[in-house]
């Protein structure tokens, strides 16, 4: 049974008597312990093996699982029936499939202090069995059951059932990768060491090992499909030890063994090369196959067949499938001999495994091969490699295209790498269609090769062809990710042939799909070049579409407009309005405009108005409107205005796109007082539309005043208009939610938490998604440290196809280094660098910061360093005060680089020294190295040279002086400091200095002039943050005052700071 067909199984008898158990809720009784002499023992079988290093070991060794409680306790009263209701609205949410609905419901009952029982818990950890997304690990999963235990809460046979199934079921999938990270590493050449590593380090079975033992202490009475699934997965680690535990305990429960038992038992011995121990247990199922009930029997002939060629023996395994599989009547499946044949080609016996695929195809009561039967040997010859075996691997491949290769990607993409490597381009090319025909999509890698090696043959046409295949042949999100490969393979042939304007325009006509967000910039610039280089070609309308889109591009970056002055004069008269959209039109006509490029403007006006009189963007609406928005970019605010003004006095309707963005700028430059005028001037004029063309204007007018009120701060007025947008029965759009998270994270106590209930109240009201709006959620989650979260986004967002850039990359890596997860931040930082973003600063220092503070490694540091250099980005101060971190504060220290630092960014990038640079030279001096006489000496260093002496260089000296234990000198600056910051910090060094010194009233002193709230009347007023109250936890531990620390770690628990910063001052009072 499917491990989600039996969870809804038991989701179904849950309903039917979830009443009766709340009322009558039984203790759970402990067994008795099994005497360890039952276990079965095998005849002739071979010591039992321990794991080997490398592999899941005895789970009585320490895992992070909370160990559950002994005995349930009393939860706060509330009637049966409630209860009910309750629990049974939860898994109503559950079958709706919406894991975040259910945690969403799981949380708000928490906050209703609403009583939690195992019935509950058990909805939830159901909801992240079935819900969960494949190839995600049970993190989330298992804080739910952590928690649980926490409570005090008894997990019931059903829990443990769920967390078994689910981390059986996980395990087969960390399987299942690392073997195709592995095949990929075989074919490709690349690595996956890292990942395969993580892999590796959940430890499933590890974890489900533990959760039996301990469900043993209380009950044994599981399902026989939960041993099974234990059984079947013990045996992929050849662990017979821990599998005869798990078989002894389902002969002693109440739950029979079936021929699905008997199956992972052969499979087990099997693997670890028992051969004998396989065959007695192949007797037994044998003996008992008339209990057992109805099964397949090929099922068990599969198993011994796989046993013996898992302990060398092929000759064996054909026999069982030739002899004892016909005269026992059992029906022959293709399996069988599929085994056989891969077992052949793995010890190079190729000739018995084409006479054995011979003997398949000639003698029809055999079962057919299919690709299954021809892929290990395709596999097998293209791993040889040599042209010698070109004509047999082709022989196989033929043959294979003739089934179903839907599941064979791994085999024709060996097959397709042989190819290349032996110049069979043409070939590869017919490989990759065939893929594309059968539902495959070909990987980025395999694809950039067959791509560059027609480029390396000098084939320009079939490049382009071979671009345009491999690009169809790829899913959205296939493209999304290869997106780096795929813009470098462009490149290569678009430079190959930049002679030619007819082959440059067809790669980046292939290429449209990759480009939401457009052109990149290398391509633009070599499109521009083939078009002034190529005056023969002859252009279709939409390569006037791209040209003027790169033209558009360039003069953004190189301020080069003579490009609109040459595509125009060879476009002929009737493009301009058939083949360009309005908006295109628009675009270059405010560009234009916007810059002061007057002639080439008047050219376009003149062709414009020698073509329809009917198109929109003539009329005189459209060129005031145009006129407005132009004023806008140059900063004539009162123009703007003014020109509006006259069209509502004619009862000219200006735009309505043109004036949403209209205001919409003046919002974002502050300039709120004018998009309330053009605002206002709209909503008159629009008076003269129809209905529902002034519905939809007003929308969009509202929703941009929205965003200006929203952005700058001013959220009464922004809700005042969210308000208006509601009466009017419709909301604001991506742009508008994201501005209003904008505007309240400044008044938040909990960012992550808005973010989460705007972005389900977008989705809820189906509002299309931006790139604005999802950069604004992702830096929210981001900073609360919600990776997985940050993720899942991030791919729901490549999944809607709404385009990411380089703020959503950056807050990406932000959010990883955030999270420590060094994986992650590298490769999203080397996918930012693939997508040919205009690159900014902050991924570049976020790096750094990561091997500065997290994991120190001034190598990688420089290197990021280096990086930032080698892409024209300019270093910040902010970059300089981690260069002099990396240096002084990583062992072994280099101070006199350090304090080169100060030299090179003013003479090499002219950014000027800054207090908080001195302050890291002072912490690393005086707190670091332990040299106070140093340290002082730069802080009296930056005195003389009339740099003000900020914050963080007091905090420097502070902690400098208080971990020396000059507290006294350390009061005596405090004092002297003129102005006070809110931040919490300089307090918790003095929490921290007279805790060490065991002044602890003049700890409490401070920590109880502070505050928890943060939205406090006086402003001046410190704020407790974590660390504080971890400061507090342990002066009071260091004069052994445990009840008053504890006091401190409660009044932590209700600020809701995140569980792990909580979980992390808790393991204090552990220790």
């Amino acid at each position: 049974m499917s491990l989600l067909l039996n969870i809804e199984h038991t989701s179904d008898i849950f309903t039917q008597t979830v009443k009766k158990s709340i009322a009558n809720q039984p203790e759970i009784q402990n067994e008795k312990n099994n005497d360890s002499t039952s276990f079965l023992t095998r005849p002739d079988s071979p010591t039992l093996q321990t794991w080997d290093q490398g592999h899941p070991v005895d789970s009585s060794q320490q895992t992070n699982l909370l160990t559950p409680p002994s005995s349930p306790v009393t939860a706060p009263v509330k009637s049966d029936e409630a209860l009910f209701d309750i629990n049974a609205n939860l898994l109503a949410i559950k079958r709706n499939g919406n894991l975040k609905a259910v945690m969403s419901e799981f949380e708000a009952m928490k906050k209703r202090s609403t009583p939690l029982t195992h019935y509950t818990y058990d909805i939830v950890l159901e909801a992240h069995a079935i819900l969960r997304r494949e190839g995600f690990p049970l993190s989330h999963m298992f804080k739910v059951y952590n928690e649980m235990c926490i409570n005090k809460i008894v997990p019931s046979t059903h829990t443990y059932s769920i967390l078994l199934r689910a981390l059986c079921r996980r395990d087969v999938e960390v399987q299942k990768t690392i073997a195709m990270l592995k095949r990929q590493s075989n074919r490709a050449g690349v690595q996956h060491k890292k990942d395969i590593t993580l892999l590796e380090s959940e430890k499933n079975i590890c974890k489900a090992m533990t959760i039996f033992r301990k469900a043993g202490e209380s009950t044994n009475e599981f399902e026989v499909d939960v041993f099974n699934q234990l059984l079947r997965v013990l045996s992929h680690y050849s662990n017979t030890k821990e599998a005869m535990f798990v078989y002894e305990r389902l002969e002693h429960s109440s739950a029979s063994p079936n021929a699905s038992t008997f199956a992972a038992l052969i499979n087990l011995f099997g693997r670890a090369r028992d051969l004998p121990s396989s065959l007695l247990y192949f007797e037994i199922y044998k003996k008992r196959i008339e209990t057992l009930g109805h099964h397949d029997s090929s099922y068990l002939y599969n198993a011994l067949v796989d046993a013996y060629l898992k302990c060398d023996n092929p000759e064996g395994a054909l026999q069982v499938v030739e002899q004892d599989m016909t005269e026992q009547g059992v029906k022959l499946a293709i399996i069988p001999f599929n085994s056989i044949i891969r077992h052949y080609c793995s010890i190079a016996r190729m000739s018995d495994a084409e006479a054995l695929i011979g003997k398949l195809e000639s003698q029809p009561e055999l079962p057919c091969p299919d690709a299954s039967s021809y892929g290990p040997i395709l596999s097998a010859y293209c791993q040889i490699g040599d042209a010698s075996i070109l004509e047999a691997a082709s022989r196989v491949y033929k043959n294979m295209i003739k089934t179903d290769i839907s599941k064979a990607y791994g085999n024709l993409a060996n097959y397709c790498f042989l190819c290349l490597s032996l110049k069979h381009t043409s070939m590869a090319i017919r490989v990759i269609d065939e893929m594309r025909l059968s539902g495959l999509t070909p990987d980025p890698l395999l694809s950039e090769r067959v791509v560059l090696q027609c480029v390396s043959e000098g084939d320009v046409s079939r490049s382009i062809k071979a671009l345009d295949t491999v690009i169809q042949s790829m899913s959205q999100k296939m493209l999304f990710k290869g997106s780096g490969h795929l813009f470098h393979t462009a490149y290569e042939v678009m430079n190959s042939a930049k002679q030619y304007l007819r082959s440059s325009l067809d790669v980046v006509h292939a290429i449209t799909p990759l480009c939401s967000s457009g052109l990149p910039m290398s391509l633009a610039i070599l499109l521009t070049e083939s078009f002034s280089s190529d005056q023969e070609c002859l252009l279709e309308a939409k390569d006037y579409v791209v040209l003027c889109d790169s033209a558009l591009m360039l003069c953004s970056k190189q301020n080069s407009y003579e490009l609109f002055r040459d595509i125009l004069s060879r476009m002929p008269e009737d493009y301009i309005t058939g083949a360009l959209p309005s908006t295109l039109i628009s675009r270059i006509w405010s560009c234009l405009e916007s810059s002061g490029q007057e002639d080439i403007l008047n050219l376009w006006k003149h062709q414009l108005n020698t073509c329809s009189e009917s198109l929109p963007l003539l009329s005189e609406s459209t060129v005031l409107s145009q006129n407005i928005m132009a004023a806008i970019h140059q900063g004539h605010m009162e123009k703007a205005t003014e020109i509006l003004k006259n069209m509502v006095a004619i009862d000219e309707v200006p735009v309505p796109e043109v004036m949403r963005d209209a205001i919409a700028l003046t919002g974002k430059q502050g300039c709120l007082d004018v998009s309330l005028v053009l605002y206002n001037l709209s909503l008159d004029a629009y008076k003269n539309l129809d209905l529902e063309s002034q519905n939809k204007a007003i929308h969009m007018a509202t929703n941009s005043i929205l965003i200006g009120y929203a952005q700058q701060g001013n959220m009464l007025e922004a809700k005042k208009y969210y308000e208006e947008l509601k009466t009017m029965g419709c909301f604001p759009d991506g742009n508008g939610y994201a501005s209003l998270l904008l505007g309240s994270a400044q008044c938040a106590t909990d960012e992550a938490t808005d973010a989460l209930m705007i972005y389900d109240e977008a989705k809820r009201h189906g509002v299309k998604p931006t790139t604005f709006f999802y950069n604004v959620i992702l830096s929210r989650l981001s900073k609360a440290r919600k990776l997985d979260n940050v993720l899942n986004l991030f791919e729901e967002m490549c999944q809607f196809k709404v385009p990411a850039n380089g703020i959503t990359h950056g807050t990406i890596i932000a959010a990883c280094v955030r999270a420590g997860s060094e994986h992650n931040a590298r490769h999203y930082f080397n996918q930012m660098l693939s997508c040919n973003y205009q690159l900014r600063v902050g991924p570049f220092n976020h790096m750094m910061q990561f091997y500065v503070r997290q994991q120190p490694d001034r190598m990688r540091v420089l290197n990021y360093f280096k990086e930032m250099r080698c892409h024209n980005v300019k270093p910040s101060s902010y970059t300089y005060k981690l260069l002099i971190e990396a240096y002084a504060s990583i062992a072994p220290y280099d101070m006199p680089m350090a304090h080169r630092m100060l030299q090179d960014m003013a003479q090499k990038d002219n950014l000027q020294p800054q207090a908080t640079h001195y302050a890291t030279l002072i912490y690393a001096y005086g707190t670091l190295q332990r040299d106070l006489q140093s340290a002082e000496r730069v802080f009296d260093g930056m005195k003389k040279a009339k740099i003000h002496t900020d914050e963080t260089v007091y905090q420097a000296i502070l902690d400098t002086l208080i971990s020396h234990g000059e507290l006294a000198r350390a009061e005596t600056i405090y004092k002297s400091m003129t102005k006070k910051s809110t931040s919490p910090y300089i307090e918790n060094l003095f929490i921290r200095g007279y805790g060490a010194h065991c002044q602890i009233h003049k700890a409490e002193a401070v920590f109880k002039a502070m505050s928890d709230d943060k939205l406090g009347v006086n402003k001046n007023i410190v704020v407790r943050e974590p660390s504080t109250f971890e400061a507090m936890v342990r002066a009071y531990l260091n004069s052994g005052m445990i009840a008053e620390a504890r006091h401190v770690l409660d009044l932590m628990v209700q600020r809701d700071f995140p569980e792990k910063v909580v979980a992390a001052v808790t393991d204090l009072m552990i220790e």
